[in-house]
């Protein structure tokens, strides 16, 4: 485009010169070969030009200087070469404006350009910043042609005078036009589909969508050409079922989502089952671009919504892996955070539903960890980090690694976010580890506070830089020794100040011996470090859980796992209590504390967990691909008893651990969260059912006994089963704090 304007430019240019008082046969004709030469000359050159702008992320001195010089020379050539077009006058130049046209073409240029591809490298290049480098680019282009046009002289040829046989000025006017007429449709075009594209984006930010943050070993993050990141829609909007059914961090869905992005190969083989189900069902069609608006009573796709968004969010990511080149187990793991979208532009009732909770939020004693969004999206991130050859590959392959600072106000431009809410949570992303860290081997002491809220449970202290953890002081004891637990026991049930101000008596240091004068200041030392920590009067009413209890832990030296001992102060704060305390502790959501505590590197409830997940996606997954079997209803009671048995000894069937299902269309449940409905079915066969509380394996096998043969044929056959409990996820130190902690205040009460 850049090239057409410049050439149609300079022959517009030549129409303002008039020869010989105007008459028609002495006006300039020109050479239709040189002229269609002139036309193609700055089309290859500035085109070079702009390959060498744009041949490495970052705009380069030599590239740009390299580029100016070929543009600046393509706008020259250009010019002469129309100029030697002229097929009736021969022009006659001064080298004085030969030089100074082409020192302005050349300065022009490069300024123009390398302005402008400086904006673009860094997704800065507004509207009136690409207007500001065309206007320069034209001024140069102009001043070059009207340079230039000065210092020549033009000298009639008197063989063709009067005989033209090129083209004429009118003719070559009506070209240009026709020229420029078809560059301006070819640019309403662009700019149709740009605007279209720019609608997407709009529509996006109004959606659940998740995206990935994947950052290079220099701190870079990884953005698509456009300067967006790579992303891929997970539905229009996640269906709630009443106002406190809020997608939050705390919802059993995100701690569903997030221990399957802990542990990925959980989910991996399920995927293309889930598609197929995804395809049957009406909840795939409406979360596609461009469909109704979903409705929020019980859709008549009658399946369970929370278990559908599970599978839209797993293709989600199987989809983002694929753009990606990579394995969906080196995907990355998920955010803690959600971040709404859609927030900058808002309508009427956004902003009035807006304002209107503003006092609410600010009010913390019935503060809702999230707030009520009307006509906002969410933002899932997966956080990785790349190394060198990943980044070289993600490179090869069309992205691009930019610093934040350069890429944060295009982000946010596109997720309709303000760059205040947006740059702190890239900076948290940036520093986000791929696994949890955990406690170091030793003894801590820590304060496990629970904070009521009014009808929706427990938020638990935690540090402000490791929200999986409680606030804990390390003592430097490598284990407790049988005395020192024996020494412990004796303070069970106190409080700080009354622990404090007995390990603080003169009489007591008196008495005690060497070790235990040491172990003494040990306690108090962490104690008043704790209570430091914490900041806060509730500290003090905290009282001690006598038993040590065992916490996972990592020994950074040796790079093993172990158990690390923790001395434990369990307080109920004040249901008025805000939920910032200082710059080091806060309080977060229970439910997602409690999940966090089974998702650290080398979990044994991973395993657990992947179970559960086929246990739960089996039965949908095998209604779906399964042809129904005509002969089931006459062994649904058998199946309903025992489930299906496995296919090979020892091989359990994931569908049996569900037992039978129903398989008539099943309604929306109002409570559709992983962890309820996964042990407790019930056969429904036409006596039925048992109902398991834990999960059961029958392992059949054929055995020889005595000397019957264990051929089919003439023989009697011996069933004979083998039934165990399979394991079930630990019960955690923080769980058995918190029931500590409720029965305590219970009995209280009582």
């Amino acid at each position: 485009m850049g090239a057409v304007a410049i050439w149609s430019m300079h022959f517009i240019g030549n129409r303002a010169i008039t020869m010989d008082a105007g008459q028609p046969d002495m006006q300039i004709g020109y050479n239709a070969g040189f002229t269609a030469g002139s036309f193609f000359l700055p089309i290859c050159v500035v085109g070079t030009a702009f390959y060498l702008f744009t041949i490495t992320d970052q705009v380069s001195f030599t590239g740009t200087i390299t580029g100016g010089c070929l543009a600046g020379f393509a706008i020259c050539g250009m010019h002469y070469l129309g100029q030697g077009g002229i097929s009736n006058y021969h022009a006659i130049y001064d080298w004085r404006f030969v030089l100074g046209s082409a020192i302005i073409a050349v300065v022009a240029a490069t300024l123009a350009l390398g302005i402008f591809f400086y904006f673009k490298s860094g997704w800065t290049n507004t509207w009136w910043k690409r207007s500001a480098c065309a206007l320069l680019l034209a001024v140069g282009v102009s001043g070059m042609h009207w340079v230039a046009t000065v210092g020549t002289s033009y000298r009639l040829e008197p063989i063709v005078a009067g005989n033209q046989n090129g083209l004429s000025r009118k003719t070559t006017v009506v070209v240009v036009l026709c020229l420029a007429i078809g560059c301006c449709i070819t640019l309403v075009i662009f700019a149709i589909i740009g605007q279209r594209s720019r609608h997407r984006m709009a529509d996006r930010a109004q959606q659940v969508v998740l995206a990935c943050a994947t950052w290079d070993q220099d701190g870079r993050l990884l953005v698509t050409p456009e300067g967006l990141l790579p992303c891929r829609k997970i539905t229009n909007s996640y269906i709630e079922r009443s106002f406190d059914d809020i997608f939050s961090t705390e919802h059993p869905v995100f701690c569903w989502i997030y221990r399957a992005s802990r542990y990925w190969q959980s989910v991996a083989d399920l995927i293309p089952g889930m598609r197929i189900h995804l395809r049957a069902t009406s909840f795939a069609k409406r979360s596609r671009p461009g469909s109704a608006t979903q409705s929020r009573d019980s859709p008549d796709g009658t399946e369970d919504y929370s278990q559908v968004f599970k599978e839209l969010f797993c293709i989600a990511a199987s989809d983002l892996a694929t753009m990606l080149q990579e394995p969906l187990e080196n995907l990355g793991v998920l955010y803690d955070e959600i971040v709404s979208t859609g927030t900058t532009k808002k309508s009427r009732g956004a902003r009035f539903f807006s304002s209107s909770q503003t006092g609410i939020s600010n009010d913390d004693t019935e503060r809702a960890t999230t707030r009520i969004t009307f006509g906002r999206g969410q933002l899932l991130f997966i956080v990785r980090r790349a190394d060198k050859l990943e980044t070289a590959q993600l490179q090869a392959s069309g992205f691009r690694f930019a610093p934040v600072p350069q890429v944060v106000d295009h982000l946010a431009r596109s997720m309709q976010v303000t760059v205040k809410e947006l740059q702190p949570r890239l900076d948290r992303m940036k520093e986000f580890p791929p696994h949890l860290p955990m406690l170091e081997p030793g003894v801590h002491l820590a304060c496990f506070a629970i904070r009521p809220l009014f009808q929706r449970g427990f938020d638990i202290l935690v540090p402000k830089d490791a929200k999986h953890l409680l606030p804990t002081v390390t003592l430097p004891i490598p284990a407790l020794d049988m005395w020192q637990i024996d020494f412990i026991t004796r303070f069970d049930d106190w409080d700080v100040g009354k622990c404090l101000q007995w390990l603080s008596k003169q009489s007591i240091l008196e008495s005690a011996t060497a070790r235990e004068r040491i172990f003494f200041g040990q306690l108090y030392n962490g104690l008043y470090a704790l209570g430091q920590q914490i900041n806060d009067e509730f500290f003090q009413s905290a009282r001690l859980t006598a038993r040590p209890l065992r916490a996972p832990c990592y020994n950074p030296e040796t790079g093993t796992h172990g158990q690390a001992e923790i001395i434990a102060f369990r307080v109920i704060a004040d249901v008025h209590q805000s939920r910032l305390l200082n710059d080091r502790v806060e309080f977060t959501s229970s439910r997602f504390f409690l999940c966090q505590q089974h998702v650290y590197q080398k979990s044994p409830d991973h395993q657990i967990f992947a179970r559960r997940v086929h246990r739960e996606f089996a039965s949908v997954l095998e209604r779906k691909e399964r042809p129904p079997n005509p002969r089931a209803s006459s062994s649904n009671f058998r199946r309903g008893f025992l489930g299906r048995m496995p296919s090979s000894p020892g091989t359990p069937n994931p569908s049996s651990y569900s037992g039978q299902r129903d398989h008539s269309p099943s309604t929306v449940k109002e409570d559709s969260s992983s962890e309820k409905h996964l042990v407790d079915e019930q056969g429904n066969g036409p006596f039925g059912g048992i109902l398991l509380s834990r999960e059961v394996i029958i392992d059949v096998a054929e055995v020889r006994r005595g000397d019957r043969s264990p051929n089919v044929e003439m023989s009697n056959l011996g069933a004979f089963c083998e039934a165990g409990v399979a394991p079930v996820e630990r019960e955690t130190f923080i769980d058995e704090l918190m029931s500590l902690t409720i029965t305590e205040r219970r009995q209280q009460r009582a």
